[in-house]
């Protein structure tokens, strides 16, 4: 049988089976048993009460009749003499008579003996056999069937599973399955419930983004293609098409790497090493790279702060470093500032931009969430970056949040766990 209940019911007969022919078997010997002592007791006793009758009477003449299943033979002592030990001794056991096998109990009586034969013992315990096998018949269809029941109580709910996993395979969204029954299918429905939401939440997520995605890159594609073909009817001024296409094209390129550095985050290429790193170099490093476009936006840019040893991947820091930099950078006004600090095991990025709202701080790391908001109103990015930051952080072990007040700036914290500090660090120092 290939399915579960089947199975079930299968085992369950089979431990039924071997339960019973094993009772049965046992039951047979003690009531073989029981039945040949009972017959042997019963023919003691009657012989004994014969041969004390035949003792009170003065008359002994022989006898061979059968009454009640038990045959009587009275005769002179010689004739028992091929049947019986000792004709001259009481004794009971089993003798062939007539080519028949019976048990005998023998007793004597002046000048003769009585020998008290009855049938065979198989044949006296056979009832009893029947009836046994009887009460073993009807107990078997009555275990047959509550496993049958039981069976079906464990197959249904697996059942049930599977129907809605065939559903979730197809797309459609199943119904929550009932939490009843035993602990095991209750605790497994409750895990498929809960793949089930998580699940609809990835796909509603996955097809959000693909929405905002497909949105973003088809912004500047529609902006190159308009450019491009201006300039081929020749609407627009060379210079200025030149510039509104190379702008589109780098955000279009910046979009692209963000997604590539996504993808591999979810993949099994992905990886991060674990490595001593100092916080103060990386907030300088991070301050040196993006020096000239702090100029070009007329916004103050520094590294502050003293050694921090952390556990990190250099690279993935820094460019966790860059990616908040650059949103900082963009969101800074001209004679704003930029703080790259460097704390106990904590990275700190803060601007002097206008903030963010408090109902925004816990999306602040959702794909394209900021860039929804405030894309408008603000310079933006790709709308990806901080959501590889997070991701990044997460991947060495770390976490990142923000803090803001409108109109007062916003300070990103990336927090690590923390490392000794190399020993050739120490020698210099």
């Amino acid at each position: 049988m290939r399915t579960l209940g089947g199975r079930l019911f299968a085992a369950t007969l089979v431990a039924l089976a071997a339960t019973l022919t094993l009772t049965i078997a046992i039951g047979a010997v003690l009531t073989r048993q029981q039945v040949d002592h009972t017959q042997v007791t019963a023919l003691r006793y009657q012989a004994d009460n014969a041969a004390l009758q035949r003792r009170q009477s003065v008359n002994y003449n022989n006898a061979n009749k059968i009454s009640g299943g038990v045959r009587t033979i009275i005769e002179p002592r010689p004739f028992f003499a091929g049947l019986v030990p000792n004709v001259n001794r009481s004794s009971n056991g089993q003798t062939t008579y007539q080519a028949k096998k019976y048990i005998y109990a023998y007793r004597t009586i002046p000048a003769r003996g009585i020998l008290l034969l009855t049938t065979q013992k198989s044949a006296a315990w056979r009832p009893y056999l029947d009836d046994l096998l009887i009460a073993a018949l009807a107990g078997a269809l009555l275990a047959a069937a509550l496993s049958l029941v039981l069976a079906r109580s464990i197959a249904r709910p697996v059942r049930r599973v599977v129907d809605a996993a065939r559903a979730l395979a197809t797309g459609k969204t199943p119904t929550e399955l009932p939490e009843t029954g035993v602990v095991e299918l209750t605790t497994l429905s409750r895990a498929f419930n809960e793949m089930a939401a998580e699940l609809a939440a990835s796909r509603e997520s996955e097809r959000n983004f693909l929405l905002s995605v497909s949105h973003e890159l088809k912004t500047p594609l529609t902006a190159i293609r308009g450019y491009a073909e201006g300039l081929a009817e020749a609407a627009f001024d060379p210079d200025e098409a030149a510039r509104t296409i190379l702008v589109e094209g780098r955000r279009l390129e910046r979009l692209v790497r963000d997604l590539l550095d996504l993808a591999r985050m979810n993949r099994s290429e992905f990886s991060v090493n674990r490595e001593a790193v100092d916080l103060a170099e990386v907030a300088r490093e991070a301050a040196l790279r993006h020096e000239a476009v702090a100029k070009d936006f007329g916004v103050s840019l520094k590294a502050e702060g003293e050694s921090s040893w952390v556990e990190a991947d250099t690279d993935r820091l820094l460019q966790v470093a860059s990616n908040l930099v650059e949103n900082a950078l963009r969101e800074t006004p001209p004679s704003g500032s930029v703080v790259v600090r460097a704390e106990s095991q904590r990275l700190v990025v803060s601007d002097s931009g206008p903030g963010l709202e408090l109902d925004d701080l816990s999306h602040a790391f959702d794909r394209f969430f900021l860039y929804d908001k405030y894309g408008r109103e603000r310079p933006v990015g790709s709308g990806l970056g901080l959501a590889i930051v997070k991701q990044l952080a997460e991947a060495m072990g770390g976490a990142v949040s923000v803090e803001s007040t409108p109109g007062q700036g916003a300070t990103f914290v990336v927090t690590l766990q923390p490392a000794r500090v190399p020993t050739e660090r120490l020698v210099r120092a």
